[in-house]
């Protein structure tokens, strides 16, 4: 796939950028639901706090050194992280061994978090600074996946977090990092403004400074970039792609992203609410239908993936069998695409004992997941050309995460991004729920399947990798046949800039201010 969709003369446009006293103006597509790092596990809030802070090891389309030099397995279960030296944090206080044991302690811990990094760091057992700059790391197990682990959070000051709580870095006073840029200022939701930190270990930044605008809606984000009120936006819709390549001032950039969007489907309580499924004249139903795995089954037949790509994402999609995009570590090519069968998916519905079907309430969120809206309604067609009549109810992200998180809706659209492998994303959305020790901390229709859980267990302490990849293949095998979480499609994004400006896309889909390049 080309990663460039702009042409070289749009792409090397003369419009000259001085890199020293540029202003970067970036179209987010959705506000942070907290610019606390540590708080919310989300792509969008790990993507802003990129900004200002710094991981141990960066994960930007393949594993680099960011404030850990090196990581080197001593034996099965400890490992040495070599710290950069003379890094400093925005405050001038020097980053050391502390703060990293400081950042592991804060991440299980922080308080009232809708989904923590904790198993970022389940697996370690003990900490020791050997040195200011040398960090020894003990697990209770081999974790042959601990490097992409430490790579999925930032790192914040023991000085200034001591004593901090999350309103202390919605507030600003705690929003002190080792990153590219230094906080400044945010009207919450709306607008964030950051300075170059020109004492920054890394690459030198060509922003003076930088306003990230929140532009939730698509029409507006293209608006705003072809008037030159922005220089770049994220998720560039489809449909507007060669109109931005057509214009001189502006370039599109595209590329595939770690993101698997499907549906989440409760699986775990035996009642449900009538306002989320009830028979056909509006009466609750015995029990949920979703216990059945005929009825889930039905769902994914009644979908036409192909055409879903398509029509509601302009092509902006890739089929995928698994719960990650395939290329990936643990996807099962022997998984087949779910065939789209509406026959079929009736004659189950009447197996199950739902010959003329009922009613859902589906939820989503409207600016969380690219085209979420020309998605759901898509579902809401086909499902109810089966019999399941779906009513749809959508909400912004901040409001939809929260009651998610409550277990308040009983069938939903979800994405889930993963940093490493097919490990990370079944213990993130597929294992039993158990928040305290990072398992299942995303798994919000609380799909359970004890076999499962001790295969993805078994298979993040193998160190073998063939050994490992059989184990994640029989795991996703049983979870995708369960249907209590099915697949819809892989994510590609699409960013547009100013053509002064070049986009370096990754598959995180983080827009980062270090991405864009003035063009040469």
């Amino acid at each position: 796939m080309r990663l460039l969709l702009a042409s070289a003369a749009a792409a090397l446009a003369a419009f000259a950028v001085s890199a020293q006293s540029a202003e970067l103006k970036i179209g987010y597509a959705q506000a942070p639901t907290s610019i606390d790092p540590h708080f919310h596990n989300s792509g969008n809030n790990s993507a802003f706090a990129r900004h200002v802070f710094d991981p141990l090891i960066i994960n930007e389309n393949g594993l680099q050194p960011g404030l850990a030099t090196s990581w080197t397995a001593l034996s099965d279960t400890e490992w040495e992280i070599k710290l950069r030296e003379g890094v400093s944090f925005h405050d001038g206080s020097p980053f050391t061994a502390a703060d990293v044991i400081f950042t592991i302690e804060r991440l299980p811990n922080v308080p009232d978090s809708p989904s923590s990094f904790a198993a970022s760091v389940q697996s370690i057992e003990s900490m020791e600074a050997v040195d200011d700059h040398t960090l020894r790391l003990t697990t209770a197990a081999p974790s042959p996946v601990l490097p992409h682990n430490l790579s999925e959070f930032v790192i914040v000051s023991d000085e200034v977090g001591a004593n901090a709580v999350t309103a202390d870095y919605t507030t600003g006073t705690a929003m002190v990092g080792t990153g590219p840029y230094r906080f400044v200022s945010s009207r919450a939701s709306e607008l964030y403004t950051l300075e170059r930190n020109d004492d920054y270990w890394g690459a030198a930044q060509p922003w003076e400074s930088v306003e990230i605008r929140v532009i939730e809606s698509a029409p507006a984000r293209v608006a705003a970039l072809l008037s030159g009120d922005v220089d770049l936006i994220e998720r560039a819709p489809a449909k507007d792609v060669a109109r931005l390549n057509e214009d001189p001032a502006t370039a599109t950039f595209a590329g595939p992203t770690n993101r698997v969007v499907f549906v989440s489907l409760d699986v775990q309580r035996e009642e449900v609410q009538a306002n989320y499924a009830r028979d056909k004249d509006g009466n609750p139903l015995a029990k949920n239908p979703m216990m059945d795995q005929r009825v889930r089954q039905a769902l994914s037949m009644a979908i036409p993936r192909e055409a879903l790509i398509e029509r509601a994402l302009g092509g902006d999609g890739i089929l995928t069998s698994n719960l990650v995009p395939p290329g990936f570590f643990g996807y099962d090519d022997s998984l087949a695409v779910q065939a789209h069968d509406p026959d079929g998916a009736k004659a189950l519905l009447a197996e199950a004992g739902y010959p003329d079907g009922f009613q859902i309430t589906f939820h989503a969120s409207t600016d969380r997941i690219a085209y979420a809206p020309d998605v759901v309604q898509v579902l809401a067609q086909v499902w109810s050309r089966i019999g399941v009549t779906t009513e749809l109810e959508t909400m912004p992200h901040s409001v939809y995460i929260p009651k998610t998180n409550d277990f308040e809706y009983a069938y939903m659209l979800h994405s889930w991004g993963t940093s490493s492998d097919a490990g990370y994303t079944l213990n993130g959305i597929a294992v039993t729920r158990d928040k305290p020790n990072g398992k299942g901390p995303s798994n919000r229709g609380r799909y359970s399947n004890s076999q499962v859980d001790a295969l993805v267990a078994e298979a993040q302490m193998t160190l073998d990798p063939g050994k490992r990849e059989a184990l994640l293949h029989e795991a996703m095998g049983i979870v995708i046949g369960d249907y209590g979480i099915i697949p819809l499609y892989a994510q590609k994004s699409t960013w547009g800039a100013r053509a002064n400006i070049v986009y370096e896309p990754l598959v995180s889909q983080f827009t980062l201010a270090s991405r864009a390049k003035p063009a040469q």
